[in-house]
Order: C-alpha cells, then structure tokens, then sequence
C-alpha cells in the first residue's frame, strides 16, 4: 500500500504543478492581452485630445495675429512649471487624473478662444501649459508602463516591445494631426472673389514668402488672410467636443497605472534631484539636446513653415493640408519604426531621421515653389513627419527602455526640454526671418544627432567596464 499511496501523492502533485502551471500561462496571457488593450486606449484617448490643440498652435498666430506668439509663448512657459507640479499633481490624482486633467485645461484653452483678448488669454495660456505637460508626460509613463508590463507576460525582448507599444501609439495618436487640421481646412476655405486679384498677389509673393518671409513685414500682398468670426466659432465648437469625447473614453475605458519604486517620489526637491543625478551619473544630459530639437522640429514645420511657405503662398486653407500630409509621414513611420528597430537599431534611425531633416531644409533653400507646384506645400511636411516619427515616437521608447525605473522624472525631463525650445522658439519667432530660422534648424539638427552619439557611446563603453567587472549577468534587460 505505502508504495501504491507515494504514486498516488506523485501524481496528485503533478496535477497540482500543470493547473498551476496552466493557471500561470492564463494569467500572463491575460495580462499581455490587457496591457495591449490599454494601448490601444489610450492612443485613440490622446489623438482625440491632442487634436484641437496642435491645430490651435498651427493657426494661433494667423487668429491672433498681434499676441499669437505671445499666447503660445504663455503656454509653454506653464509648462517648464510641472517640473515642480508634475510630482504634486500625480501624488494627488494619479496618471489616470492627470490624463482627465489635461483634457479639462485643453478644452478651456479652446473656449477662451471665443472672446481672444490678451487680459484673458495669456494668463489662461499658463495655466494650460501645465495640463498640457502633466498629460504628455503621463502618457510617457502609460506607454512605458505598458510595454514593461506586456515584455513581463510574453517574455519578449524589452528593447522591442518597447518599440512597437510606442509605435502603435504614435501611429494612432499621430491622427491628432488629421482630425483637427481637416476641420480648419473645411471650415476656413474663403471663397475664390475674396482673394482678390490673383495676378497682383502673385507678384509679391517672391519677395515676401518662402525663405524671404519676415515676420515683421506687411503681409498684405500676400495670401495671409484672417478668417470670419462665424468659421472660428464652428471650428472651436468642433474642437470643445474633441476634447470632451477624449475625456469621456478615458473616464469610462482607460485604467490607473500606479508608479515604479523610482517613480514614486515624495516632493519636488527629490523629483529634481534624482533628475540631476541622473544626468550626472546616467548621462542623460546628452539627450538633453536631442529632447529640445524635438520641439524644435515640431514648431519649425507646424508654425514656421506653415506661415512663410503655405499661408504665405498659397492661403490659409491649405495649412490644415499640410499639416496632415504631416501627420501622415508620422503615422507612416511610426508604424514602420515601430516594426523594424529590432533589425536596424535606435543610431541608424536617427541618422536616416536627420538625413530626411536635412534633405527638407535644402529643398527650402535651393527650390522656389509657386502655385504651380502645389505638390511641395505637402511633400515636404511628408518627409518630416517621417523624420518626426524617429525623433519623437523612438526617442520616446528609448528612454523608456534606458530608464525603466524612472519613467516619471525621465519623462518629466524630456516633455520640459522639449517645451524649453518651444518658449526660445516663440519668443524669437516675432524677430528672425525665416532664411536665418533654416539655417539654425541645419546647426540644431546635426548638434542633436552629435549628442545622441555622444550618449550611445559612453553607455555602451560603461556597459562594456561593468560586463569585464561583474559577468554577463550585469546585462540585462533594462540596466542603464
């Protein structure tokens, strides 16, 4: 019998190991499953969001032609402000909260737009900045978050997973680009007889758009028109309700991610200590430049392309056009990035990324289009938006692949860089011609790709020290 009774608990414990077994595969299918859900939420939660506002900030100067820079200026000086708010504000509502918070702040911003005199927009304009950056950086956080999540479930590669959670988002948040942007180019279409005569425009178009743009320079034989106050209104009702139906979807839909032990910090001082050291000890200063020249790219084509090339030259209504032939570069590479970083690596795609930069700014200086050549007014936002889904969807993975223990205060730091160069952006834009802004974009671009090689180079000789000194075992996935 004693014999037949240790088969019997043999086998019994066998099953119990496959259930429990089977169970753990069940769970970690669930999880992955899950995890892949919550992207896709929260990418359709941030194109719905995202929308009027980068349709706002392509038009806000066109709209308000006298504090438009200045209002933009506003809002991206509120921004450098979650440096301290970011770790208050989600210590006090969470991500989830911070991601409802911004679509309230984004939804204010577009009502204001109703009555835009300067008494109420610029002081609005602050405290947008600050919704604004707490979401974009919660959803930095999501992504990341997400991705660790799902690599845990299948046991795939971090680096790739990373990768392709940030290329799902960015090619469906990239719509943002489209929605907004279709609205204004429907609505704002001016009737043929209120252009005026198209031979006297023509004539001054030379001298005045393009590479000879200034800012300061009557734009009256130009095609820079302001639109009527009844097509602004239609456009911001559009805009109010994209920013509701975001808030709604993520209310109902979009779950709470709690933060990592790094995460987790008690005060703004610790917030920006441990960013200071991480710039110290993790060289993360390096990144610092390509963070800014993210926003550079970003404002360079939305802002300053669209008024000296298309408004300038061909009218307002093709901004919207433009901007989503734009987002469609993005949409195109982000789904492509996203696929092919395990084949070719983070240094080849930024310098194919720079390359396409360099190849639009070129096309600028040496090419003079006109009417009759309409396709450069939407080819050239096509390769920058390719460029722009390297610089900002991968640089958003690779951070979070580099730094999985720290998202909030990574992410903190490249979402306030970013804006840092936006406020230099709109506070010279008013001053500086547009043939001198090309040549600073060529100095930044090639600056930024030279400091991310810089990075890449100390980190992989630190990883190389620690692996003679520690073993294999020091490498693994995550280990800055």
């Amino acid at each position: 019998m004693a014999p037949n009774a240790a088969l019997k608990a043999s086998e019994d414990s066998e099953k119990s190991v496959l259930l429990f077994s089977n169970e753990e595969i069940r769970k970690k299918k669930s999880k992955a499953r899950d995890a892949f859900i919550q992207v896709i939420i929260i990418s359709i939660v941030y194109m719905l969001g995202y929308s009027p506002f980068i349709t706002l900030m392509n038009l806000e100067v066109i709209l308000n032609a006298e504090i438009g820079s200045f209002v933009m200026l506003c809002v991206f000086c509120g921004t450098l402000v979650s440096f301290g708010t970011a770790p208050i504000i989600t210590r006090l509502i969470g991500a989830k909260g911070s991601v409802l918070f911004g679509w309230i702040v984004h939804a204010i911003f577009a009502a204001v737009h109703f009555s835009p005199v300067a008494e109420v927009l610029l002081p609005v304009g602050i405290f947008v900045g600050i919704g604004h950056a707490q979401a974009w950086v919660t959803q930095g956080v999501y992504v990341a978050t997400l991705a660790l999540e799902y690599a845990s479930a299948t046991g795939q590669p971090q680096e790739s997973v990373m990768g392709l959670f940030s290329g799902i988002f960015f090619t469906i948040n990239t719509f943002n680009g489209v929605w907004g942007n279709l609205v204004s180019s429907l609505v704002l279409i001016k009737p043929q007889d209120a252009m005026g005569n198209s031979s006297d425009l023509t004539e001054n178009l030379t001298g005045l758009c393009g590479l000879e743009f200034c800012p300061w320079e009557d734009t009256s034989g130009t095609y820079i028109r302001e639109p009527d106050e009844l097509s602004v209104t239609i456009v911001l009702c559009a805009f109010i309700g994209l920013d509701l139906l975001a808030f709604f979807i993520a209310l109902f839909f979009l779950k709470n991610v709690h933060p990592e032990t790094g995460d987790s910090l008690h005060s703004a001082v610790d917030f920006c200590g441990t960013i200071l050291k991480m710039c110290y000890e993790k060289n993360l200063a390096f990144l610092l430049l390509p963070f800014m020249w993210i926003g550079f790219e970003i404002q360079f084509m939305m802002t300053e392309f669209t008024t000296a090339f298309v408004s300038c030259e061909i009218g307002i209504e093709y901004n919207g056009w433009s901007m989503i032939c734009f987002a469609g570069g993005t949409i195109v590479g982000s789904a492509i990035t996203g696929r092919t970083l395990r084949y070719v690596g983070w240094p080849v795609m930024f310098a194919i990324a720079t390359a396409c930069n360099l190849a639009c700014l070129a096309a600028m200086v040496f090419f003079a289009p006109s009417e009759q050549t309409i396709e450069f007014y939407l080819l050239i936002p096509v390769a920058w938006g390719l460029a722009d889904s390297v610089w900002f969807c991968q640089m958003s993975a690779y951070i979070g692949h580099y730094f999985p223990q720290q998202k909030w205060p990574v992410y903190v730091t490249m979402r306030n860089f970013i804006n840092v160069m936006y406020v230099i952006l709109f506070g010279y834009t008013s001053f500086v011609c547009m043939d001198a802004k090309v040549y600073i974009t060529i100095s930044m671009v090639l600056l930024s790709l030279a400091s991310f090689y810089t990075f890449e180079g100390r980190r992989k000789r630190k990883d190389a020290k620690e692996l003679l000194k520690n073993g294999p075992t020091y490498l693994r996935i995550g280990k800055q």
